[in-house]
């Protein structure tokens, strides 16, 4: 088959790169340069800084073994096992409330995960998908899908794969006319809702702190990391992400206002040494953190002569590993439902 996967989060470029290893001739539309979504990495004065994900976890055998590929590659690299919490009061070098367990980091940025992934497909960054038409099993003239993308060109295929945010995602479903099969999830994902952030990274030329990533309590930021922990720099970086309710409260404000801000409330956790950036780098994300997860790895709409399937990680979850898993989930399906080569 020829697949459309918009959206290239690692929802997408996972079951892309399965799907492609089975056969199949896939396609990836991205709206955005980068690749990857929160997997984010910006690079200031000189430093790779994450400034989505910083880290992540592993909890099931499946993302497990994708893992320990990244680490016997020298690609990922346990980064610690316990974070310190400040409540709103006290600093702890330790979180009490969180029980130890592997953080794991990209050695090279997080964004490096998705640039590896993308070998496997073609990948058409900077189109953005406007919408679905829905050709049919009359396939003499075109295949079922048309993705309609909004500088006016078309992008033909068997098959398509809506891996964005719940709410792109209800965008682009809407879209498919007098299609009955198409309500059943417009219905679920539309009740999908987001925790909004901004993330400010930022060097100063300061004695690069002890602690690894502090959890925040009663406080405008929710979690501030140590980005230089993470490599080899003599250069202090820290990345600062905000809680919904600031994010909600300053979305209007221009950037130097926001910065400014969350700086003054990193001071009052880590120190007035903050105060004191050098360089900065601030990103609003409309759509950060999922609040209310839809309880499937994946969604398909009942059409056996134009398949249609909806991953990412508002399914199963909201943590990177369930979008994984999502992904990895449904090309294994399609791949038994649709291929004969097996990976």
């Amino acid at each position: 088959m020829v697949i459309g996967i918009i959206g290239a989060s690692i929802s997408g470029l996972i079951a892309g790169k399965r799907l492609a290893q089975a056969g199949h001739d896939v396609t990836v539309i991205e709206k955005s340069r980068a690749l990857g979504g929160r997997l984010a990495t910006h690079k200031l004065d000189g430093i790779n800084l994450d400034y989505g994900l910083s880290h992540f976890e592993v909890e099931t055998n499946t993302f497990q073994t994708y893992v320990d590929e990244l680490l016997d590659e020298g690609s990922a690299e346990i980064w610690t096992e316990e974070f310190s919490l400040h409540d709103g009061e006290n600093f702890y070098e330790i979180d009490p409330n969180a029980q130890s367990q592997n953080h794991y980091i990209s050695t090279d940025g997080m964004q490096s995960i998705p640039k590896e992934l993308s070998r496997w497909v073609d990948v058409k960054s900077k189109e953005k998908a406007g919408g679905l038409t829905y050709i049919g099993p009359d396939r003499s003239k075109k295949r079922s899908w048309m993705i309609n993308l909004t500088d006016i060109s078309v992008f033909e295929c068997d098959a398509v794969i809506i891996a964005t945010p719940a709410v792109e995602a209800y965008g682009v479903l809407q879209t498919v006319q007098n299609r009955t099969e198409t309500r059943r999830i417009i219905r679920y994902i539309d009740e999908v809702m987001y925790d909004s952030s901004f993330s400010l990274i930022a060097t100063f030329d300061h004695e690069i702190p002890d602690w690894k990533g502090i959890v925040c309590e009663k406080s405008p930021l929710k979690w501030i990391s140590n980005e230089s922990s993470k490599q080899d720099t003599d250069k202090t970086a820290l990345l600062m992400q905000s809680t919904h309710d600031f994010f909600h409260k300053n979305a209007q404000s221009d950037d130097e206002k926001v910065i400014e801000q969350m700086l003054e409330e990193t001071s009052d956790i880590v120190g007035p040494w903050v105060l004191q950036a050098q360089s900065t780098y601030l990103h609003r994300w409309k759509y950060f953190t999922t609040r209310n997860p839809i309880n499937e790895y994946f969604m398909e709409l009942e059409m056996e002569d134009a398949p249609l399937a909806l991953i990412g990680d508002y399914l199963g979850g909201k943590t990177l590993e369930n979008a994984f898993i999502s992904g990895y989930n449904l090309a294994e399906y399609w791949i038994k439902k649709y291929s004969t080569v097996t990976v």
